[in-house]
């Protein structure tokens, strides 16, 4: 620009010298005038810079009929809709397309300033903000335009055959028309957690926040393509609490694409926007990222604020949402370990290095925890946005799939658990056989003492000498009624080997059993004793088949022995109208312990509601309906005890229970392996002959009677 202007100095001083003295005053002056205006207009305009030029204006007679919200609320699903009266529209300009991020649109809003709606309206140009400036208050004459629904918002646009299009830019004109209004548009402050659809396409401003630790280092785009990438930025409070999460979408073309993401932390403006449920941020440039401030870590965020004993006592039976805003984060020693293949999948912490008080089992969607969390770590668990609930009779904390827990995502644990980078010797706490049973040792690391295999089980793998699957072994300690089932995963790496002989030690942690970390943690060093051999008596003792609620069917399991029996390991098969094979996959009675004379409810969802009372296990697996056959198999694959026959549809036998029950008689204090009908009083609303109680249904709660004999 400086070459410029010495040039046009040049191409005068000819003319200068031309003059004639008489004339040299009068004209210098008159050219020293122009020299002046020439350089004034030949700085107006940048080199490159297509802003809207400042030029006098014309204020357009034009009058807002309707409003951008009444505009919305015209679209119902379908095809877009096209307008077809002299309706005008108005608002301002908040989006800009000169960097690129944002393609072929514009989002306007009704006011410049705490605005109540806004639109995008679709055009088929780039480089709209030349024309169409931040703050711009336009008219939109919709007429022969129309309002349609595009990936999950309404939008304006052209209609087509199959949707909406852009506004062609030759017709820019005829439906868009520019007011003189230029105003300062004063960005919406909102929380993430206040975003709603009702803001989308307005211009707002998100206070506290910075990019995800993980997203640190990397650009907002990919330098390598021109594909669009997703950035996430997470909110944060006053004292480094991590709240809540929303994507910045960064286009491939954007000119910022190559700029490294700001590590700080502190307020962004962007446009609020979507992809059907996904809400998503676009940046019109980087100067709208205002991180400036020193960011939060980890170590801010995950300091210890709830005991883990605390949080266990808030379960109360049903599923315990941690919420956003109540900031629990507990401190806990690694105690698990998916080295060697067991502990697939979840981890387990508890509350000291030695003897704990309380443990706490989490799932986490990864195979390779322990390159993260080694036995001993001190960790830091942060609850809010996580659920607690039982997972095979075992409190488990994780995600919420409908009323049960699943994994965290891969790509989240690191916003739920932190490795403070301490590590300890945990010291298990020693406990006999008889005190397996005791919760409070429950997700703890325990080594159990003078315990040994079952003998019918000695000279069994972990598992199986072959294949994956997984396997239970019961030890037992001499003269003690209580049994202890260690459990191994199928694909550990000793899960084929010899389980040793003799008797001693076994460590791991305890739920409803005893989960190993390795083979080592088994040291039998002494001579194995012959124990007298225990028999578990569980019996099936009622199948019901209400005639007023399917959803309420049950099956009655009874402990008729003098000694408690864990049922981990042990499955309820279910043999459908005559089948041979196992109906479906067998039901796992994982977690579930009957002391002498206690029963257990497997049921329906609806037995609790009509029965009030709560099973033990709530599955959609009891469907019985009086023609087929429940056979109950222990931990070792053998058949515990059964009612109907395998193979047989029990229509027309003397077995049929179809809308009533069937009630071991009371003389029955064994269970028994093969079906025998006379150990059954039966009810049923067939009119069949070969049965005890025929045209008898029975309706719930009052034809039954479950947990009692």
């Amino acid at each position: 620009m400086v070459r410029r202007k010495n040039l046009l100095l040049f191409e005068f001083i000819p003319k200068i010298l031309k003059m004639s003295a008489m004339n040299f005053y009068k004209n210098i002056r008159i050219l020293l005038i122009s020299i002046v205006v020439t350089i004034t207009f030949s700085t107006c305009v940048k080199d490159a810079d297509f802003e809207t030029p400042n030029v006098d204006c014309t204020e357009p007679q034009l009058t807002a009929t309707t409003t951008i919200q009444q505009i919305k609320e015209m679209y119902t699903f379908g095809g877009a809709k096209i307008i077809e009266t002299d309706i005008i529209l108005e608002g301002y300009v908040v989006s800009s397309d000169k960097s690129g991020n944002i393609y072929k649109s514009i989002s306007i809003q009704d006011k410049p300033e705490n605005p109540t709606a806004a639109i995008k309206i679709s055009i088929n140009q780039t480089n709209i903000y030349t024309k169409y400036n931040v703050g711009r208050k336009i008219y939109v004459k919709l007429k022969g335009l129309a309002v349609g629904y595009s990936f999950g918002s309404v939008q304006i646009g052209v209609a087509t055959g199959d949707g909406l299009a852009g506004i062609l830019g030759s017709e820019l004109d005829k439906y868009i028309v520019r007011s003189c209004e230029v105003a300062e548009i004063i960005p919406k402050k909102v929380a993430i957690a206040d975003l709603n659809k009702s803001m989308l396409e307005m211009l707002i401003e998100i206070e506290n926040v910075q990019f995800k630790s993980s997203e640190i280092g990397q650009a907002y785009g990919n330098a390598d393509n021109t594909a669009t990438v997703n950035r996430v930025l997470q909110s944060v409070d006053n004292s480094c609490t991590f709240l809540d999460e929303v994507m910045l979408r960064n286009s491939g073309f954007a000119s910022f694409k190559n700029n490294m993401l700001p590590e700080g932390k502190g307020s962004i403006v962007a446009i609020f926007s979507n992809y059907y449920d996904d809400f998503q941020l676009y940046l019109r440039d980087t100067d709208d990222v205002k991180l400036t401030e020193t960011r939060c870590d980890a170590t801010n965020s995950f300091l210890p604020t709830i005991p883990l004993t605390e949080v266990r006592e808030m379960y109360q039976g049903t599923m315990v949402e941690f919420g956003i805003s109540n900031n629990y984060v507990i401190e806990g020693y690694v105690v698990s370990s998916d080295e060697q293949g067991s502990f697939v999948k979840k981890l387990v912490i508890q509350d000291a290095v030695e003897n704990a008080t309380a443990g706490i089992q989490l799932l986490v969607d990864s195979e390779i925890l322990f390159e993260q969390y080694n036995i001993g770590d001190k960790v830091f668990v942060k609850l809010n946005r996580l659920y607690m609930a039982k997972k095979d009779g075992i409190l488990t904390v994780g995600f919420p799939k409908g009323t049960a827990i699943t994994e965290i995502s891969a790509t989240q644990i690191a916003d739920f658990i932190y490795n403070s980078g301490e590590n300890f010797t945990i010291i298990p706490k020693e406990i006999l056989i008889s005190e397996v049973l005791n919760p409070a040792f429950e997700n703890t690391l325990v080594t159990v003492k003078n315990v040994q295999l079952a003998q019918n089980e000695l000279g069994s793998a972990f598992t199986y000498f072959s294949g994956t699957n997984n396997g239970f072994r019961t030890l037992e300690t001499c003269n003690e009624s209580i049994k202890l089932s260690v459990f191994t995963n199928g694909k550990a790496t000793f899960a084929n080997e010899l389980f040793p002989r003799g008797k001693g030690n076994i460590t791991g942690v305890l739920s409803n059993v005893l989960e190993l970390r390795t083979a080592l943690d088994v040291q039998f060093s002494e001579t194995y004793e012959a124990c007298e051999v225990f028999v578990p008596k569980i019996m099936i003792t009622e199948v019901a088949d209400p005639d007023n609620e399917v959803s309420a069917r049950f099956v009655e399991l009874y402990n008729a022995g003098e000694t408690a029996v864990n049922l981990t390991g042990w499955k309820l098969n279910k043999y459908l109208s005559g089948a041979t094979t196992v109906s479906g996959s067998p039901l796992a009675l994982t977690g579930i312990v009957i002391p002498p004379g206690g029963f257990a409810i497997i049921a329906g969802s609806e037995y609790k509601i009509l029965f009030n009372n709560i099973p033990d296990i709530e599955t959609i697996y009891i469907s019985g309906n009086g023609d087929d056959v429940y056979e109950l198999i222990d931990n070792t694959g053998a058949r515990m005890d059964i009612f109907g026959v395998v193979g047989q549809d029990g229509n027309g036998t003397n077995w049929e229970y179809e809308d009533g029950r069937a009630m071991r008689n009371l003389t029955v204090s064994a269970p028994n392996p093969i079906f025998t009908v006379s150990e059954w009083i039966i009810f049923s609303a067939a009119s069949n002959s070969l049965i005890t109680n025929p045209s008898s249904p029975q309706n719930a709660p009052d034809g039954f009677n479950p947990r009692v004999r």
